[in-house]
């Protein structure tokens, strides 16, 4: 398992980088880097089950587990839904996606920590690379 571990320094207060992710419209810009289509479907708060898909559907099931709003957000992955079937896949159990506001001055630097299989770290460390790009051009 490795970590995947990104700063942006976004312009704008911890309130609006906060929505950047919540705000689903404004999550869809910035994680399109990632795969066309992409979405969440449920709902952002502590034990929640959030789903992060792509336009057919496909793609992988989280648990919020830490929701302290406009500072910390932390999602356990659980599985994997395909073709509208919901798997559960144990291997999953040390996947991880954290982001921390930290307010600086005018500005707020996200902090982005992502752990995952090896396999896939160097594709996803790049398409990290293109997210936070357009993460601060959303929060300019």
């Amino acid at each position: 398992m490795k970590h995947i571990k990104k700063e942006f320094l976004l312009n704008c207060s911890p309130a609006d980088a906060w929505q950047l992710i919540m705000d689903r419209s404004k999550y869809e810009k910035w994680a399109d880097a990632f795969q066309g289509g992409s979405t969440y479907t449920g709902n952002m708060g502590l034990n929640e089950t959030v789903s992060f898909v792509d336009d057919s559907g496909n793609g992988l099931v989280s648990k919020v587990v830490v929701f302290e709003p406009e500072k910390e957000i932390k999602f356990s992955f659980l599985g994997e839904v395909n073709d509208e079937k919901y798997v559960e896949v144990p291997e999953f159990a040390n996947m991880l996606e954290h982001y921390i506001f930290e307010p600086i001055d005018n500005q707020t630097k996200m902090f982005v920590d992502v752990a995952m299989e090896d396999e896939y770290y160097d594709m996803m460390n790049d398409l990290w690379d293109k997210a936070g790009v357009e993460l601060i051009k959303l929060s300019n």
